[in-house]
């Protein structure tokens, strides 16, 4: 078994608001040689200076199982943000996802999902979703990893500011690439999601995260990344576009 710690060791330069949209492309480990890989983040903090108090709670877990003969990939993930400046929430996110993918033919998987997330700072009481569809490998060789996906999904969500559930179905569309260089010490990742509601192709969301990262040794990489997302129907007092961008550290161990 593999363990990578996160270690997000210089703050977030600028966090808008947390993303409606989850990125899970960015949480597949794209080796075939590591069947077993399991990530755990856990962040807590608190300050108190001159009696303005902040705390600040994170934490992730991901798993990720492959079976012997390589068609068949599960993962499993969940998170929780919370965060409180002088008894005002900053942010207050969580949710868990199941994924399950299966080889078909050599570049041709199915995968099917279900997730459940809630962020009430962004006016999300529940959202629930579950969802199939394909996944095509477009390349993958030591260098360039390009994917495409096309989900059909069926979603639940409670807004905070409304007591009904409103059920409709989405389109989860989205392209995955990496590039590496030949000596493999810098690498490049970018993702972008299309979710549109099929019907009512006005209320769509977007979200893209592209990230650059370099070695500092064998086993330290510098990571800086840029996350955009928008909601052409967000609820209601809650922007429409979000923004975060970071830099960190990743230690492999």
């Amino acid at each position: 078994m593999k363990i990578s710690l996160l270690l997000y060791m210089l703050i977030i330069v600028n966090a808008l608001s947390y993303g409606q949209l989850v990125n899970i492309e960015n949480q597949r480990v794209q080796s075939d040689s590591l069947r077993t890989v399991t990530i755990i983040d856990l962040q807590y903090n608190y300050q108190n200076n001159n009696d303005e108090e902040l705390s600040l709670v994170n934490f992730s877990a991901t798993h990720q199982y492959k079976t012997k003969n390589l068609k068949n990939y599960f993962l499993l993930l969940g998170n929780i943000d919370y965060s409180l400046a002088n008894r005002e929430e900053l942010s207050n996110s969580g949710l868990i996802h199941f994924r399950y993918n299966r080889k078909l033919i050599k570049k041709l998987r199915i995968e099917a999902f279900i997730q459940y997330q809630y962020n009430k700072i962004l006016g999300i009481e529940s959202r629930s979703l579950i969802g199939i569809g394909p996944r095509y490998k477009i390349n993958k060789s030591e260098k360039i990893i390009f994917y495409i996906g096309s989900l059909l999904m069926q979603e639940f969500e409670k807004a905070t500011d409304n007591t009904n559930i409103i059920s409709y179905q989405r389109l989860s569309n989205y392209l995955s690439l990496s590039l590496k260089n030949t000596a493999k010490t810098l690498e490049f990742t970018a993702v972008v999601y299309y979710q549109p509601n099929i019907n009512l192709w006005k209320d769509y969301r977007i979200s893209s995260q592209a990230s650059l990262a370099f070695n500092i040794t064998s086993k330290v990489q510098f990571v800086n990344s840029i996350n955009y997302g928008y909601d052409s129907y967000a609820p209601s007092n809650v922007s429409k576009k979000n923004i975060i961008l970071t830099n960190g550290l990743k230690m492999n161990l």
